[in-house]
């Protein structure tokens, strides 16, 4: 997402709404004041993304204390304000104007903007009672105190009339969630031995056995993936102890395909390159989306082949014609020679022949012709290679930008061998006209 300077941002929309272009009630403003023994530099607006925190936009704090953001919701629904401590809760559409005020992290509003702020404020005011002072409470006070939270929100959600049918169940959904992670957090961080209070709690009981959410709406709640780190981590040190208890036991807990991918994607391994092609490869086939398969691919943090000859190669993996993704994983045991390639390139097409050669020449022997396409058109792509009707492997990249970084790809055709166990042969074969290549083939196969 881009991130824009506030001050930039709402001078711009102040140059719109003067110039008539945005009516001023298309807008919401969030305005207030901070302060404390170590004030904030900075207040950050958030949304929640995949279960999340994502920066929206961000300002910087006046002197006095002071920040304000103007902003178009896209949609009514929950954002958060975060000063580096605490993430603070609020219902915004659009034509809303909310005030704050900040100390230490405990913010409040002034003066409540609509219903929903109203739900949310009384709420956070109930949950309030389940902070325990470490220094004196002792550690099973928590579970009757958490108990009297739980019926008290019982009775007060039977009692309250809410009009909006949509946000009274996003408000039930974020009270359950919000009490199922305060729940998880006070144990995996104040349990100190395996048999404690914590099994006396019909409430510990019910969701112990298996992770407790069968959906995928905990990705909608800003600790959504951190509620699954801390439940699985607690479980791991108090509940199974010395047993096997895997990543993998983990993810057969998650009931949600969704959610099971968006924590894969949480977890990724880049402790060196092999193991995250390893992750890679694994998980790959759990992406349930193409958004999804993309960000594990091209997963920023990826760690880079070194290029060497005999070392890990990259796992390219790619859709074919029939959108069914393919990696080179998929022909281990076989040389992979591929050739990155576009329609709009003439010297990539003058190599066709004699790639057409090559395959029919070692047709049946161990190894397999892979052309990449990064035409940005997919259809232009496909009609082209069922019109030449070319042979081989074809796989759909749709831009310079997917392939690994560390090929350094500048121009095409470019032509790369991989071995039969994944490794480097050539990142800078030699292109199939020249009959180098067909000896190095050869030679290869005879090993």
């Amino acid at each position: 997402m881009l991130l824009i300077d506030s001050r930039v941002w709402l001078l711009g929309i102040i140059c719109c709404l003067l110039g008539g272009g945005i009516r001023a009630e298309e807008f919401a403003v969030i305005k207030g004041k901070i302060g404390g023994k170590v004030p904030a530099r900075e207040v950050q607006l958030m949304i929640v993304e995949n279960g999340v925190p994502v920066k929206y936009a961000g300002t910087t704090i006046a002197g006095n204390g002071s920040f304000a953001f103007m902003f178009q919701p896209a949609e009514a629904g929950f954002y958060y304000l975060y000063d580096g401590k605490e993430y603070h809760r609020m219902y915004i559409k659009a034509g809303d104007e909310i005030h704050f005020q900040g100390i230490d992290g405990d913010w409040k509003q002034v003066d409540i903007t609509g219903e929903e702020n109203r739900l949310l404020e009384q709420w956070k005011e109930m949950k309030r009672s389940l902070k325990m002072d470490t220094r004196t409470d002792a550690y099973g006070a928590y579970f009757p105190r958490f108990d009297s939270v739980r019926l008290e929100v019982d009775r007060w959600s039977q009692e309250t009339v809410i009009r909006d049918s949509l946000f009274q169940k996003q408000l039930k959904e974020t009270i359950e969630f919000d009490l199922l992670y305060d729940f998880i957090s006070y144990i995996a961080k104040n349990q100190q031995s395996y048999e404690s209070e914590e099994q006396q709690s019909a409430y510990y009981r019910q969701l112990i056995g298996r992770f407790p959410v069968e959906d995928d709406r905990i990705l909608q709640q800003p600790y959504g993936m951190q509620l699954l780190r801390k439940y699985f981590n607690y479980k791991r040190t108090f509940v199974i102890r010395e047993g096997e208890y895997s990543f993998d036991d983990w993810l057969a807990e998650i009931g949600s395909p969704l959610l099971k991918a968006e924590f894969v994607l949480a977890e990724i391994d880049t402790v060196s390159f092999g193991r995250f092609c390893d992750y890679e490869q694994k998980y790959f086939p759990l992406m349930q989306n193409e958004e999804q398969r993309l960000r594990l691919c091209q997963y920023r943090g990826r760690p880079h082949s070194t290029l060497r000859k005999g070392e890990r190669a990259s796992n390219f993996i790619f859709p074919d014609t029939t959108g069914h993704y393919r990696s080179m994983a998929d022909f281990r045991g076989k040389y992979k020679f591929i050739d990155l390639w576009a329609t709009w390139c003439a010297p990539c097409k003058a190599e066709i022949p004699y790639l057409q050669q090559l395959e029919a020449e070692f047709q049946g022997k161990e190894i397999e012709f892979i052309s990449i396409s990064i035409d940005k058109n997919r259809k232009k792509w496909k009609d082209y290679v069922r019109k030449h009707q070319l042979g081989g492997v074809q796989l759909w990249a749709g831009d310079w930008s997917y392939l690994p970084e560390e090929l350094h790809v500048g121009s095409i055709p470019r032509f790369i061998l991989i071995d039969k166990e994944g490794n480097w042969v050539d990142t800078e074969a030699f292109r199939p006209s020249n009959p180098a290549l067909k000896k190095l083939l050869k030679n290869l196969l005879k090993k």
